[in-house]
């Protein structure tokens, strides 16, 4: 079976089916003309792998369970506990909300601190709301990738997120392997280690500091762009610094 002749059958993009391809999956056979060829099991896999997903269970989960790594049970009890969990996130929220409604309520008007003790209040007696600690995790992983350029101009990854993590610490072995080349004679291995983690280091520093930055831009976005503009100098320079330093002692 063909790939179209796959997506036809199953209503899913090919895109999907490659996704699926890459992460390990499925492994259909390469014919002569270098086409893939779609088994039966191929198709029965896939059957199970779209179920799954539709029913919450992650592509790492997935994968664990079809090489034998875990029983579909324990994923499945997993899945249930962090599905009622949601469920009680979005209880809070749609209660609020049609609170909200009801009250005709509009951005000027708002009472923040009567809605922030209701909350509260409901937050206390067992209902949940959303976890609002993903916005730091999702601005954090943002700095690594704005670090390394792995996002376009429209905040997408440019490249799949197994591939900018290689793409990463390809970039971190090349410059160890120019702090390697710039000790001159007397390199060793350790100097290798140094060039190496440098841009971990000043990603680690980067992400430290544009935390607060990131707080600062919510009450003042001018200021919070000029930190940034001299936090990205500083960087220049210090990056700058330390290839002069090095070239200057290989001498």
């Amino acid at each position: 079976m063909t790939i179209k002749q796959l997506e036809q059958q199953l209503e899913i993009p090919r895109a999907t089916i490659r996704f699926y391809e890459k992460e390990n999956l499925i492994s259909p056979i390469r014919k002569d003309n270098s086409y893939r060829e779609y088994s039966e099991e191929d198709v029965a896999i896939l059957k199970k792998i779209i179920i799954l997903r539709k029913i919450g269970l992650s592509i790492s989960d997935i994968k664990k369970v079809l090489e034998g790594d875990c029983s579909l049970q324990s994923l499945l009890e997993k899945n249930i506990s962090e599905l009622e969990n949601q469920i009680k996130e979005l209880e809070g929220a749609i209660n609020v909300s049609k609170i909200m409604q009801e009250r005709n309520e509009d951005i000027f008007n708002l009472d923040e601190n009567k809605y922030w003790t209701e909350i509260d209040n409901l937050e206390k007696s067992g209902l949940k709301f959303k976890d609002i600690i993903n916005d730091v995790i999702e601005f954090e992983k943002g700095v690594i990738f704005d670090e390394f350029m792995l996002r376009n101009s429209e905040g997408k990854l440019i490249y799949g997120w197994k591939e900018s993590i290689i793409r990463a610490i390809a970039a971190c072995i090349f410059c160890g392997v120019l702090w390697y080349v710039l000790e001159g004679d007397n390199k060793t291995y350790k100097d290798f280690l140094e060039g190496f983690f440098w841009p971990f280091i000043c990603i680690v520093f980067s992400s430290i500091i544009g935390l607060p930055v990131y707080f600062i831009g919510k009450k003042n976005p001018k200021l919070a762009q000029i930190i940034k503009k001299i936090g990205w100098i500083i960087g220049g320079v210090f990056v700058v610094g330390l290839l002069i330093l090095a070239f200057v002692l290989s001498l």
